[in-house]
């Protein structure tokens, strides 16, 4: 059974090279394209190299198919060079036995010059590998700061327990609806909430009013008086039930005994539409009385006329229609 190798026999550096062209072809990609994107052909070098990118923490490899890890993407999306440094140092301490190494030369020499012949005896290190082993620690602790210029190892607890914890990218927690807190307490509702509670008010039922008494036909020397054509038949309307309740009447009816008097005309809001005016209504009963309704905007009533004085009230409300008319 061959020997399970759990080291990288080639440089930090040399790896990281590695996942930064799996990395250009979108995180994923073929061990042979990978390879001649680095103008290198599939061999046992590269193998090599793929294998410490590998057990540094920064591919994972199945079936030929490499991929970047976790780790990688946040060596790359690091906020700042510290940031950096400190995920390179977590990829380089990735290999069990590189961590091993640091512990026990813990802010002591490293024995450069002897390392490979330790690592054989020491930490069962292959010899065909040994030397590659040692030439990676060396180089790759130098390069994540943790072999200063004399070759002096840090304490790696020590660092790590220094270090600032590790800040991730997160959604913000739900603020509070501080809208509805404050309905909640004894400050007075919001003024668009008590509109949203108040119950929507029922529609008004329609009721029709009931059509005016038929017209009937006048002489052509009647609707010349009043200054009107022919009679017309006042459509029925239909309005709110609210506004359905009997108008009172606007001009009183004068006695025998006082003269006729016309009422003041009505000041009437700004109409937003044409003045629509309905013809008088002229009915003849049975002892010479004419009776005449007038609607429109700010009128609304029915004469009677039985005396010539009567027609003064008439003049006056056709006054009023003119001036209606002209405004």
């Amino acid at each position: 059974m061959p020997k399970l190798i759990d080291y990288p026999r080639t440089t930090y550096a040399s790896a990281w090279e590695v996942a930064e062209v799996v990395d250009d072809t979108g995180g994923k990609c073929a061990l042979e394209t990978c390879a001649r994107k680095l103008d290198r052909k599939v061999s046992g070098s590269f193998k090599a190299i793929v294998g410490s990118a590998v057990k540094f923490g920064l591919l994972t490899s199945k079936r030929e198919l490499l991929s970047t890890t976790t780790l990688f993407r946040r060596i790359k999306h690091a906020y700042d060079k510290k940031e950096e440094l400190l995920f390179h140092r977590e990829a380089f301490l990735t290999p069990p036995l590189f961590t091993q190494l640091c512990r026990k030369f813990r802010q002591r020499e490293l024995p450069v010059q002897m390392l490979d012949v330790m690592l054989i005896r020491e930490f069962d290190v292959e010899e065909i590998n040994a030397a590659a082993v040692a030439k990676a620690f060396a180089e790759g602790a130098r390069a994540v700061g943790l072999l200063d210029e004399h070759n002096t190892v840090a304490d790696i607890d020590q660092l790590a327990a220094q270090a600032p914890p590790r800040r991730e990218l997160a959604s913000p927690a739900p603020t509070a609806n501080s809208f509805r807190a404050a309905t909640a307490s004894n400050d007075p509702p919001n003024e668009i909430e008590a509109e949203e509670t108040l119950p929507a008010p029922a529609p008004l039922p329609l009721v029709r009013t009931p059509p005016p008494a038929p017209s009937v036909d006048t002489p052509d020397a009647v609707a010349s008086l009043f200054g009107l054509g022919g009679t017309e038949t006042e459509a029925p309307r239909v309005i709110p039930a609210a506004t359905a309740a009997p108008r009172p009447n606007l001009v009183p009816t004068p006695s025998p005994a006082s003269p006729a008097r016309v009422a003041p005309p009505v000041a009437t809001p700004p109409r937003p539409v044409p003045l629509a005016l309905t013809a008088p209504v002229l009915a003849k009963t049975q002892n010479t009385q004419f009776t005449i309704r007038l609607t429109g905007p700010g009128i609304d009533t029915q004469l009677e006329i039985t005396h010539e004085d009567d027609l003064l009230l008439v003049q006056g409300f056709l006054e009023k229609i003119r001036r209606q008319l002209k405004a």
